[in-house]
Protein backbone atom coordinates (compact mmCIF):
# COMPACT_ATOMS: atom_id res chain seq x y z
CA UNK A 1 0.00 0.00 0.00
CA UNK A 2 1.24 3.46 -0.85
CA UNK A 3 1.69 5.71 2.14
CA UNK A 4 0.16 9.18 2.08
CA UNK A 5 2.70 12.00 1.78
CA UNK A 6 3.50 14.18 4.75
CA UNK A 7 3.22 17.88 4.03
CA UNK A 8 5.95 19.99 5.61
CA UNK A 9 5.67 23.76 5.80
CA UNK A 10 9.01 25.41 6.50
CA UNK A 11 9.36 28.53 8.63
CA UNK A 12 9.96 30.48 5.40
CA UNK A 13 6.55 29.21 4.12
CA UNK A 14 8.02 26.79 1.57
CA UNK A 15 5.91 23.62 1.30
CA UNK A 16 6.93 20.06 0.39
CA UNK A 17 5.20 16.68 0.45
CA UNK A 18 7.55 13.82 1.34
CA UNK A 19 7.28 10.22 2.51
CA UNK A 20 7.49 9.07 6.09
CA UNK A 21 11.11 8.57 7.19
CA UNK A 22 12.57 10.85 4.51
CA UNK A 23 14.49 14.07 5.01
CA UNK A 24 13.86 17.32 3.19
CA UNK A 25 16.09 20.36 2.88
CA UNK A 26 14.34 23.62 2.11
CA UNK A 27 15.69 25.20 -1.05
CA UNK A 28 14.90 28.70 0.22
CA UNK A 29 16.44 28.79 3.70
CA UNK A 30 18.45 25.54 3.84
CA UNK A 31 16.74 24.07 6.93
CA UNK A 32 16.51 20.28 7.02
CA UNK A 33 13.36 18.52 8.20
CA UNK A 34 13.26 14.82 9.15
CA UNK A 35 9.93 13.00 9.19
CA UNK A 36 11.32 10.14 11.25
CA UNK A 37 10.63 12.40 14.26
CA UNK A 38 6.99 11.38 13.88
CA UNK A 39 6.14 8.51 16.25
CA UNK A 40 5.74 5.34 14.23
CA UNK A 41 2.71 4.23 16.27
CA UNK A 42 0.78 7.40 15.38
CA UNK A 43 1.67 7.11 11.71
CA UNK A 44 0.74 3.41 11.69
CA UNK A 45 -2.66 4.29 13.21
CA UNK A 46 -3.21 6.74 10.35
CA UNK A 47 -2.27 4.05 7.81
CA UNK A 48 -4.64 1.60 9.50
CA UNK A 49 -7.58 3.97 9.07
CA UNK A 50 -6.69 4.36 5.37
CA UNK A 51 -6.54 0.57 4.94
CA UNK A 52 -9.91 0.19 6.65
CA UNK A 53 -11.48 2.74 4.29
CA UNK A 54 -10.04 1.00 1.23
CA UNK A 55 -11.38 -2.34 2.43
CA UNK A 56 -14.84 -0.85 2.94
CA UNK A 57 -14.86 0.65 -0.54
CA UNK A 58 -13.51 -2.32 -2.50
CA UNK A 59 -14.56 -5.29 -0.36
CA UNK A 60 -18.34 -5.41 -0.90
CA UNK A 61 -18.21 -5.13 -4.72
CA UNK A 62 -15.53 -7.84 -4.83
CA UNK A 63 -17.60 -10.10 -2.58
CA UNK A 64 -20.63 -9.57 -4.80
CA UNK A 65 -18.56 -10.33 -7.91
CA UNK A 66 -17.23 -13.56 -6.38
CA UNK A 67 -20.77 -14.77 -5.84
CA UNK A 68 -22.61 -13.37 -8.85
CA UNK A 69 -20.12 -13.85 -11.71
CA UNK A 70 -20.12 -17.66 -11.43
CA UNK A 71 -23.94 -17.58 -11.21
CA UNK A 72 -24.08 -15.41 -14.33
CA UNK A 73 -21.77 -17.79 -16.21
CA UNK A 74 -23.42 -21.00 -15.07
CA UNK A 75 -27.10 -20.12 -14.69
CA UNK A 76 -28.33 -16.87 -16.20
CA UNK A 77 -27.02 -13.55 -17.49
CA UNK A 78 -29.47 -11.73 -15.23
CA UNK A 79 -27.04 -12.24 -12.35
CA UNK A 80 -24.51 -10.09 -14.22
CA UNK A 81 -27.10 -7.34 -14.52
CA UNK A 82 -27.85 -7.72 -10.81
CA UNK A 83 -24.13 -7.36 -10.08
CA UNK A 84 -24.03 -4.18 -12.17
CA UNK A 85 -27.03 -2.70 -10.34
CA UNK A 86 -25.69 -3.60 -6.88
CA UNK A 87 -22.19 -2.23 -7.57
CA UNK A 88 -23.71 0.95 -9.01
CA UNK A 89 -25.93 1.33 -5.93
CA UNK A 90 -22.92 0.79 -3.68
CA UNK A 91 -20.99 3.47 -5.55
CA UNK A 92 -23.82 6.00 -5.60
CA UNK A 93 -25.49 5.41 -2.23
CA UNK A 94 -22.97 3.86 0.15
CA UNK A 95 -19.60 5.29 -0.86
CA UNK A 96 -20.50 8.97 -0.36
CA UNK A 97 -21.68 8.18 3.17
CA UNK A 98 -18.50 6.21 3.87
CA UNK A 99 -16.33 8.98 2.46
CA UNK A 100 -18.03 11.65 4.59
CA UNK A 101 -17.78 9.55 7.74
CA UNK A 102 -14.16 8.55 7.09
CA UNK A 103 -13.13 12.13 6.31
CA UNK A 104 -14.77 13.41 9.49
CA UNK A 105 -13.14 10.67 11.55
CA UNK A 106 -9.69 11.29 10.09
CA UNK A 107 -9.92 15.06 10.52
CA UNK A 108 -11.03 14.71 14.14
CA UNK A 109 -8.41 12.13 15.05
CA UNK A 110 -5.54 13.04 12.74
CA UNK A 111 -2.56 14.23 14.72
CA UNK A 112 -0.63 17.32 13.71
CA UNK A 113 3.05 16.91 14.30
CA UNK A 114 5.38 19.76 15.09
CA UNK A 115 8.74 18.76 13.64
CA UNK A 116 11.98 20.47 14.62
CA UNK A 117 14.38 21.48 11.92
CA UNK A 118 17.95 20.28 12.18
Amino acid sequence: MREPPITITCDCKAVAAIRYGDRWTCETCGKTWDTSQIPSTEFEALLQSIRRYRLLTVGPPLALAVVLVPLAVLLDVRFAFLLFVLVLAHGLLVLPQLRRRATRRVLEAAPRWELRHE
